[in-house]
């Protein structure tokens, strides 16, 4: 394929309508916490609660309403495990990357299909890394939970809401005993993608410990997020996330420079997650565009009073790390042939 086709393959943008009702959920779930944060004074808690809310509607399916509730309950409480387990393991690096080793494998079994249980498990794996590396959260933990919880019930209130007033016509899905079966497999391939997933993970981290990055492990989660099974969607995934993230701090730096109080700033978040689902639905570019705005507006919320860009300029780095790590493994599929026939 031409260098031009790669170039409109990765910046292409699908045509997919307006689902408003994810939209508007996106919005809700993650400036209701937000909002209860400005009031209380627990802003830095808060954006706990308002990232949970944000998860939470990025793996909803929309499907059967029951399922639905069931599916948002589930993700939640394997979120707060893996936060909790972040947490409790601070200090214990080894450990710490054992742990996400296994994680990570696990997810890799599932073979990047996108299920709702497999996205739930690599979202937990961000929030193990939050309670890792995060120091506020160990003293504040039951507060953090409690605003955890204040983005659940919003989502779940509200998703009732919008049912009621505007009917449903649910989504197709898949069931969460298909994606535990699917994980039991002999076959090599899948193991082979599932241990290179979980190397490509440990390797970052080995990184992150060795540098002392600032926000490293945003690289992983990149990693979690970009790495899949065929090598070019790897590849395309690995631009376009870069390239999104670029613009998103872009946009996300002169929105930090122009805010200076909380209201604005939630408005503008509150913008932002409403076009989330509907840009992920386009283009993984845009999507990653958007979706960095909102989360480093969420995550600079406490600190804009100030004008601080470090975090955008960090978010970066992490992605570039993040994106390199999986070319370089993607490389290392396309050689692994040459290499065996040459032994």
């Amino acid at each position: 394929m031409e260098l031009f086709a790669h170039v409109k393959e990765v910046l292409k943008i699908n045509t997919a309508p307006a689902y408003w009702p994810k939209m508007i959920l996106c919005s809700l779930a993650t400036t209701l916490p937000l909002l209860v944060g400005v009031l209380t004074g627990h802003l830095v808690i808060a954006s706990f609660g308002a990232l949970v809310g944000f998860t939470l509607v990025l793996n909803d399916h929309f499907g059967q309403f029951g399922h639905r509730l069931w599916i948002i309950t589930l993700t939640y409480f394997i979120l707060l495990a893996g936060l909790s387990l972040g947490v409790f393991l601070q200090g214990h690096v080894l450990l710490a990357a054992l742990v996400l080793f296994i994680i990570s494998y696990w997810a890799g079994l599932m073979g990047g299909n996108g299920a709702e249980l497999e996205r739930a498990v690599i979202f937990a794996v961000f929030q193990f890394l939050a309670g890792f590396y995060s120091p506020v959260i160990g003293p504040a933990y039951s507060m953090v939970v409690l605003y955890s919880l204040v983005g659940y019930v919003s989502l779940v209130i509200c998703a009732a809401i919008i049912v009621v007033l505007r009917g449903h016509n649910p989504n197709p899905y898949s069931r969460v005993r298909v994606s535990l079966r699917y994980v039991i497999t002999a076959e090599r391939s899948r193991h082979f993608y599932a241990i290179s997933y979980a190397v490509a993970v440990l390797a970052c981290w080995c990184l992150v410990e060795i540098l002392k990055l600032d926000h490293g492990y945003w690289a992983i989660g990149t990693i979690l997020l970009i790495m899949r099974p065929d090598a070019t969607q790897s590849v395309y995934r690995s631009v376009q996330r870069f390239f999104g993230t670029l613009l998103g701090v872009i946009v996300a730096d002169i929105l930090i420079l122009s805010l200076h109080s909380p209201i604005p700033i939630v408005a503008a978040i509150a913008f932002f997650s409403i076009f989330t689902p509907w840009s992920l639905a386009r283009s993984y570019w845009l999507g990653s565009a958007i979706a960095s705005v909102c989360i480093l507006l969420i995550l600079d919320l406490p600190s804009l009073t100030h004008g601080d860009l470090q975090t955008p300029l960090l978010r970066l780095q992490a992605t570039a790390l993040g994106c390199g790590i999986t070319i370089l493994m993607v490389a290392f599929w396309k050689w692994r042939p040459a290499i065996g026939s040459r032994s």
